[in-house]
């Protein structure tokens, strides 16, 4: 009787393992599957990144161009000052000399009043 106990435990035994051996290999193959889908998640998200790169890259500004404009601007800027630059000096010219005229007349107009009046 005790070798049919034996037996009797044994295959309790084997079954217990091949029931949690089989829930075993599930689990696995569900941690299989939650992983491939974490993967693929962010694969997609990096294949997101890398196209809103893409789209930025081609609305930025190239190195060349800028510099090619700025120098444009810079030269335009350059000549467009040196044009008020001289007006503004021509400007202070002409009130310096009209300044000087009106002086020069008063001080003649003051000679002449002092000389050449009756008094």
């Amino acid at each position: 009787m005790k070798k049919r106990e034996l037996i009797r435990h044994e295959r309790e035994l084997r079954e217990a393992w091949q029931v949690s051996h089989l829930a075993l290999h599930g689990a696995e193959v569900d941690n299989l599957r939650i992983a491939r889908d974490e993967i693929n998640r962010r694969l997609n998200e990096m294949n997101e990144l890398r196209s809103q790169i893409t789209a930025e890259r081609g609305e930025f500004l190239r190195r060349d161009m800028f510099d090619r404009e700025h120098a444009n601007l810079r030269d335009g800027t350059d000549s467009r000052l040196k044009v008020l630059e001289q007006a503004k000096s021509n400007l202070d010219g002409r009130v310096w000399a009209i300044g000087a005229g009106i002086t020069i007349l008063t001080v003649l107009l003051q000679f002449a009043m002092r000389y050449f009046t009756k008094g």
